[in-house]
């Protein structure tokens, strides 16, 4: 009897307390960009905006980078369209190198070949059964006609906070985007845009329950598993 007593207790000052808890809120950022049709910057920043200006300058002109993705032509001999060839993507913004003399490799870019860079547009080939010398080279001639091209932007946030003492809340929102590229004989064969825009609300629960569940369950007898609502986090 005593013990409930001093559970009861605990359990009242502790859901008395909870609602004047101030939120505790923790922000990550996972940021991954090519660079390529980014946001201008502004050359004269307040000093207050400086952090907001830097953001800016470092995000990506998303729409506009996927608007002028879909213009790259894909090989179809049906219509007779030979495809955009390795030049005129160049043309259209899309490259792997930040020098003319194509030695500096732009970040969060990535080069496949073979059936790497066929797999990377989800049309990966199972090699057939080779005995002959002429047909391993065959393959290998076909698979070398491939030739891939991926860029990353990635622009994440993850934000967690509690609400009470047993659950937590978190969100994952941005953009997390794959654009690829892959010729085949010089001229694009497949343009595939994966991802897309994230927003993964989530919510867990913890050892310890929260107070108002705590006094119901204990007065009660039983536990309580449902997942106390919470407001969005802004």
């Amino acid at each position: 009897m005593t013990r409930a007593v001093v559970i009861l207790f605990l359990a009242l000052t502790l859901s008395g307390c909870v609602g004047r808890m101030p939120v505790l809120q923790k922000r990550s950022y996972d940021f991954k960009s090519t660079a390529l049709f980014r946001q201008p910057c502004d050359e004269d920043v307040p000093l207050g905006e400086y952090e907001i200006a830097l953001n800016r300058c470092n995000s990506t002109r998303l729409l506009r980078m996927i608007d002028t993705f879909l213009t790259i032509q894909e090989a179809d001999r049906t219509q007779g369209i030979p495809g955009d060839t390795l030049v005129d993507v160049r043309q259209k913004g899309f490259t792997i190198y930040i020098d003319e003399d194509k030695k500096i490799r732009r970040p969060n870019t990535r080069v496949l070949h073979g059936n790497e860079a066929l797999a990377a547009v989800g049309m990966a080939v199972s090699p057939p059964p080779l005995q002959k010398p002429e047909e391993i080279r065959a393959y290998a001639d076909f698979m070398a006609q491939h030739y891939a091209e991926e860029y990353i932007e990635r622009d994440m946030t993850h934000a967690a906070d509690r609400f009470c003492l047993n659950t937590r809340n978190s969100l994952d929102i941005g953009e997390d985007r794959v654009f690829t590229i892959v010729w085949r004989e010089g001229l694009v064969f497949k343009r595939v845009i994966g991802g897309g825009p994230v927003s993964n609300p989530k919510q867990e629960r913890a050892l310890l329950v929260c107070p108002g569940d705590f006094l119901i369950d204990t007065l009660t007898g039983t536990v309580n598993t449902s997942t106390k609502a919470v407001s969005p986090i802004k």
